[in-house]
């Protein structure tokens, strides 16, 4: 077998990792200049949206090899809404780096890897499938699995971020639903360090708000996030994005080219972290093609939960700022805390099984 992966990111690196572990080496194409060659920023996983995996960090570990740091545990996560404000506490998943951080997950992997990444390479599909009897296509855009098959762009997201100075507790994260300045969507601070953390401001680019001014409500995010948190953050840098397609393909695997990552479709939509589903797409790439999985069965699970997330984002953006309220308030009841946290039980799947009962697609 010769074995070509496109694409250096999570997805790609744990795919190149786990054909290691089994005695392969794969030629790892990626058209950047290094590895996370991108703006830094703070992502989370959460346990609560892993059911069975408890603890994402320990399972890679010890069942696939694959040894992260995340930057630290969270305990607790503060919900803000217009005028209510609750919070959530437990072990409840890990805030991590990306990016051109020393100490992004990227990175991580990349040290861990023995074969060679074959870097400003902006090669082509058509080209590599020609060579290679094998071919992942990891390069985190949709765009090109778009190429090759249908893949169905549930909707596209605008995002405006900035890593800010302040004062934080590095196991506290604080998630914001206002549609006055995040219009269907959410706003979030995960700290990097107890001085800096990332803000980011995340909506989806619907019709209705396409005529909005993205400077101005990241202004009144800004405001807002400050004011909630008493502080007076400083801007240490700032990205914007647009056009960012949450979505996921027909169909995994091709003859014997495997889809995985944003290729895939591995992002949750209700928070739009997909960090550990990448990676795992990349795993079960591996397990089909040194013959020990079937690479459409193991990922149903995650295409499972990519619809139930679905489900639950869907009936988030049809609530206005007094309905947030009242369901932010609700989250300061016990019952409802334990049933989110549970780890016996699947909260999501739960709650979107009740909310749309059937099978649905993006």
């Amino acid at each position: 077998m010769k074995i070509a992966i496109m694409g250096a990111g999570l997805s790609g690196l744990a795919c190149a990792l786990t054909l290691e572990k089994y005695g392969y080496q794969a030629d790892i194409f990626e058209r950047r200049a290094m590895v996370g060659d991108r703006f830094v920023v703070a992502e989370a996983m959460f346990s609560m949206f892993h059911t069975p995996y408890d603890d994402a960090v320990k399972y890679l570990s010890e069942n696939h090899h694959i040894h992260l740091k995340p930057t630290t545990n969270i305990q607790k996560v503060n919900i803000y809404s217009e005028n209510e404000h609750s919070f959530i506490d437990g072990h409840l998943g890990f805030t991590n780096m990306r990016g051109k951080h020393p100490e992004s997950y990227e990175k991580q992997l990349a040290h861990q890897l023995k074969g060679t990444i074959h870097f400003n390479q902006d090669v082509s599909y058509k080209d590599i499938s020609k060579e290679y009897t094998h071919v992942v296509l990891a390069t985190g855009d949709a765009l090109d699995t778009q190429k090759l098959q249908p893949f169905d762009v549930a909707f596209k997201a605008s995002f405006k971020g900035a890593v800010v100075e302040g004062e934080f507790n590095q196991t506290e994260v604080h998630t914001f639903f206002n549609n006055d300045f995040a219009p269907k969507g959410m706003a979030y601070i995960l700290p990097h360090s107890d001085r800096e953390a990332s803000l980011v401001l995340v909506y989806p680019q619907y019709p209705e708000n396409e005529s909005l001014d993205k400077d101005e409500l990241w202004k009144m995010c800004f405001e807002e996030c400050s004011r909630r948190l008493d502080q007076d953050f400083k801007i240490l840098n700032e990205y914007s994005i647009k056009d960012y397609r949450i979505g996921k393909i027909e169909t995994p695997r091709i003859g014997n080219t495997f889809f995985v990552g944003n290729c895939f479709g591995a992002i949750t939509p209700v928070i739009g972290f997909g960090q550990f589903e990448s990676m795992l797409t990349g795993i079960y790439a591996a397990h089909d093609i040194v013959g020990i999985g079937e690479y459409d069965k193991l990922v149903q699970p995650l295409s499972e939960g990519y619809h139930d997330s679905l489900t639950l984002r869907r009936n988030l953006e049809k609530l206005d700022n007094k309905k947030l309220d009242l369901l932010t308030k609700s989250m300061s009841n016990e019952l409802m805390e334990s049933f989110i946290t549970s780890k016996k039980i699947n909260a999501m799947k739960i709650l979107s099984k009740i909310l749309h009962p059937y099978p649905r697609k993006a």
